[in-house]
């Protein structure tokens, strides 16, 4: 019989991270969003509570083996306080299970001081010609004695103003598509490298920026993983990451919703509460069935990870449908509170915001529909 149930395990760490999402995150997120200060005081707090080791090796400070369920799960209940923060151990966790199969000393440098939530790396991949179709990059790794020098632009970089070091994405020369790129890991203090910042009409925190390399050297130990492999380990990553940010998505709709739910109880019009009215219950129970619906599909995706299934698919249907039924609840939220609802005092307006990223960040709803589509015709022999 198919369980949906939690371990117990589970259920004790959600609580932990309730407790901590509504006590400590949600009172001041809509403060920590509105301004480009990262705040490295509550990620050192994300830390302590052993959520950013979450399937990374035991040796540097993480949980050892990959747990997808419980990363999505600590996504989903940290995004209810801040969906900002809650991005931190999708982020950790996607640059980690590249990290791991650098060398030792990379690994000793980096891996437990993102754990612990004292340095941030960023993930560099998308270029200016090239967003959705990421094997289209230009940046160039020329080999030179004793390493390679790097040269291109990325953009649109989570973490690019706060990180002290990127992954960064580039080709052998002459190479084409995913065949010849190869990931290395740049400081971003090095020579001839230049940041900037690119802000948003939210997730300002994020720090999303720009990274300019002209002729950047980097040394044989930063490549990062196999010469030429590069971007076949990033993308079968991000079958993971998708459905932890659909979960990271709904956990911000539902903190929306528990606050619109709230509202019209209180709230009387015409002598009796709002939520007396269809036109206001209608849309809490639409949204209610939406949430849950797209919520089971991102766990259905994590579980398919864990048991080491087929789930490029689901992963990306986890990723185009949630955001867009996270963004629609608030949207509903913010209705429902009337001319509250649009007031920089409350924060819905920030929720609706930040999580409009995600309905481009991190691959499009096209894309996702591409690799959709591709799955249901070779699902029934079709070559598309």
């Amino acid at each position: 019989m198919v369980s949906f149930a939690f371990t117990e395990e589970q259920r004790e760490f959600q609580q932990t991270l309730q407790d901590f999402s509504r006590k400590r995150l949600l009172p001041g997120y809509r403060d920590r969003a509105a301004s480009a200060e990262f705040p490295f005081d509550v990620l050192r707090q994300l830390g302590e509570l052993g959520v950013l080791g979450i399937g990374l090796p035991e040796e540097y400070g993480g949980t050892g083996a990959e747990d997808p369920i419980t990363l999505g799960l600590a996504t989903e209940t940290l995004a209810y306080g801040d969906v900002n923060l809650a991005s931190a151990p999708i982020q950790i966790g996607l640059i980690g299970s590249q990290l791991v199969h650098a060398t030792e000393e990379i690994r000793q440098n980096y891996l437990p001081a993102m754990i612990e939530g004292r340095k941030t790396v960023a993930i560099a991949l998308t270029e200016p010609g090239s967003g959705s179709d990421a094997a289209a990059m230009t940046a160039v790794a020329r080999p030179v004695d004793g390493g390679w020098q790097l040269t291109g632009e990325k953009t649109a970089i989570s973490w690019a103003c706060n990180a002290s070091a990127a992954l960064i994405y580039a080709r052998d020369p002459g190479s084409t598509r995913a065949a010849g790129v190869s990931c290395y890991l740049v400081p971003l203090d090095a020579e001839r490298v230049k940041v900037h910042h690119m802000p948003g009409m939210g997730c300002l925190p994020l720090g999303w920026g720009s990274i300019h390399l002209d002729d950047v050297f980097v040394p044989e130990s930063h490549l990062v993983g196999e010469q030429g492999k590069g971007f076949q380990a990033v993308m079968s990553h991000f079958d993971f990451s998708r459905a932890a940010i659909g979960l990271m998505c709904l956990g911000a709709a539902q903190a929306s919703m528990d606050e619109a739910i709230g509202y019209a109880t209180d709230r009387h019009a015409f002598g009796k509460p709002i939520a007396d009215y269809q036109g206001v219950s209608f849309q809490l129970a639409e949204h209610a069935t939406y949430l849950e619906a797209a919520r089971w599909m991102c766990y259905r995706a994590l579980w398919l990870r864990e048991e080491n299934e087929p789930h490029t698919a689901l992963a990306s249907m986890s990723k185009w449908w949630p955001p867009v039924v996270a963004k629609n609840a608030i949207e509903s939220a913010m209705r429902i509170h009337g001319n509250l609802g649009y007031s920089t005092e409350f924060p819905l307006q920030q929720r609706y915001r930040d999580v409009m990223a995600y309905l481009v960040a991190d691959g499009t709803a096209e894309i996702q529909k591409k690799i959709i589509a591709k799955d249901v015709f070779e699902r029934r022999g079709i070559v598309s």
